[in-house]
């Protein structure tokens, strides 16, 4: 896409040459590679471009961290864009601004960045007016917003969570949340370093930067400081909820335990008492010897002591409290 405050080219070029007259025509031209599978061809727009040969490598060798380089005739920026909304798997997009034109790079088709194609489209906002720089901000703005709708889907997910923990504790729920967490330590990577990137281009005065274009900077860089903390404090909700949930479990087992004690308690009498009628002492040898065995009551005797010290005991653990 190459533009100017009265004019707009937008097409798909695969040849470096055509890249070149169209930047001559234009204030502005933004060149959007997706994928790299045609080495000459970036090879040739870096030399081109005059890019640096080590930040071309790490714009095409992905797995960088968001950072900022600074050249004498250019910039180059390393951000972490989101596949789509609902998903936390993060891509790499290489930025090259320079005087006049603006250069990224992405691993696969699928962006963020349509809404800002439409601005230039359109000539909406300061967006045609404004130099490269400022194309780059609204690029990383665009990056940066991605995050909102994924950190509020990873609330909604925590929300639920929160509901099954505290309803029923189930043993899947701690699998579920561990992965929660794997995810919300997976966006603080991602987002974490993007501070340091708003940070440097603020602080440091380059000549590819224009005043006009740092408030937007800045505020991106507020955005980022926002998601930071919405992600830790999500974090602190996740390890809330393991605490939570194994405090839930732990209760249950409580319960269950007191029950089983509860009905242990009631039967060491009548397991005392049965045991005691059925020793098999003589009673002709002594007349000591179990002489409940020749009562005519004897056996209705035997069950009524049992029942007794049963409700006895039950008695006695209700007035403590003990059963709830």
């Amino acid at each position: 896409m190459a533009f100017g405050p009265d004019d707009l080219v937008e097409r798909q070029v695969a040849d470096v040459g055509a890249l070149m007259e169209i930047r001559d025509a234009f204030p502005t031209m933004w060149i959007d590679i997706v994928q790299f599978g045609d080495a000459e061809l970036i090879s040739g727009i870096g030399e081109a471009f005059g890019l640096h040969r080590l930040a071309l490598e790490d714009a095409i060798n992905t797995h960088q961290r968001p950072k900022v380089e600074e050249y004498d005739d250019h910039l180059f920026i390393v951000a972490l864009m989101l596949d789509d909304a609902g998903s936390v798997e993060t891509e790499q997009v290489a930025f090259f601004v320079g005087a006049g034109y603006l250069i990224t790079f992405q691993e696969r088709p699928g962006d963020c960045f349509e809404n800002v194609r439409d601005r230039i489209r359109k000539a909406s906002g300061r967006i045609r007016g404004a130099g490269s720089d400022y194309a780059c901000y609204a690029l990383l703005d665009s990056i940066i917003d991605t995050y909102f709708p994924a950190l509020e889907n990873v609330g909604d997910l925590l929300e639920a969570l929160e509901d099954r923990v505290v309803g029923s504790p189930e043993p899947g729920n701690i699998s579920a949340l561990h992965d929660m967490k794997r995810h919300l330590l997976h966006l603080r990577r991602a987002i974490w370093p993007h501070r340091e990137v708003f940070n440097t281009l603020l602080r440091d005065d380059h000549p590819l930067i224009a005043a006009e274009t740092k408030p937007f900077l800045r505020d991106c860089y507020d955005h980022t400081a926002q998601l930071m903390d919405i992600v830790e404090t999500y974090r602190e909700m996740a390890s809330g909820l393991v605490d939570v949930h194994l405090s839930s479990v732990s209760m249950k087992l409580n319960e269950a335990m007191k029950v089983l004690t509860v009905v242990a308690t009631i039967f060491i009498p009548l397991s005392f008492i049965a045991s005691v009628y059925g020793m098999n002492f003589d009673r002709e040898s002594s007349p000591w010897n179990m002489p409940e065995l020749g009562w005519y009551l004897g056996y209705p005797f035997a069950l009524l002591l049992m029942c007794a010290s049963a409700a006895g005991l039950v008695w006695y653990i209700w007035k403590k409290g003990w059963l709830g």
